[in-house]
């Protein structure tokens, strides 16, 4: 009889359950769309001085261009800022999250500036590093959304 239970105990451990456990890891999984990236952000930079009613101090602009078949009703952006020895600039953190409003169609591509002057306390003498640029999360006018919470899909740039 403890024969009988060793052996049903063992079958449990050694084929049951890790059957059970791999089937539920992709029970989660609804399609590949969450292994493709639905936008493309081109050249992140902080610029320095006033730039027409968007920023007095600073901004960082940057392009981003909709490669997805759905037009987009909103998104928000994470980043990070580093001065010119990549310390953080700030007496708070330099993760920047922003929601922009903004419409988008399917395949356009729209420069966008953020203002950085209520983050500065000192105009610094060279424009801010921006480093681990991504977008976190984007609602599209269909009602769906496109989520990347870990930053998968980040830009990252060399710095020197």
């Amino acid at each position: 009889m403890q024969n009988k239970i060793f052996f049903v105990i063992k079958v449990l451990f050694k084929y049951l359950l890790p059957s059970i456990l791999l089937l539920t890891s992709f029970m989660s999984c609804e399609t590949t769309d969450c292994f493709s990236c639905p936008y493309l952000i081109s050249n992140p930079h902080v610029e320095l001085g006033e730039f027409e009613d968007k920023h007095k101090f600073a901004g960082m602009h940057f392009g981003l261009f909709n490669d997805s078949s759905k037009s987009i009703d909103s998104f928000t952006l994470s980043f990070m800022l580093y001065d010119s020895d990549g310390e953080n600039p700030f007496n708070c953190s330099n993760c920047i999250v922003s929601k922009c409003q903004w419409f988008m169609a399917a395949g356009s591509n729209i420069d966008f500036v953020i203002n950085l002057d209520h983050y500065i306390s000192v105009l610094p003498d060279e424009p801010y590093l921006v480093d681990f640029i991504y977008v976190r999360e984007i609602h599209y006018s269909d009602g769906s959304v496109w989520k990347d919470p870990y930053g998968m899909f980040c830009v990252t740039e060399e710095h020197e």
